[in-house]
């Protein structure tokens, strides 16, 4: 891949990455509000963690193609 290529990838991944993440805190807001606690919402709140962990290492990624 080019670096205009991985950046375009990034930018898709992002995107995607941000709107499933908005949908699971949505999810665990809805079922917080209703005092609902359940081991999937569990999984959700961990999976949300992974996740802003992998949108850093995205950033990372694309900062190192500027220098490239």
């Amino acid at each position: 891949m080019t670096p205009d290529e991985v950046r375009r990838w990034i930018h898709e991944i992002r995107a995607a990455l941000k709107q499933k993440m908005a949908r699971e805190r949505a999810y665990l807001e809805r079922r917080a509000g209703r005092l609902v606690h359940t081991p999937t919402d569990k999984a959700y709140e961990a999976d949300q963690v992974l996740e802003a962990d992998l949108l850093a290492f995205l950033d990372e990624i694309e900062q190192g193609l500027e220098r490239w």
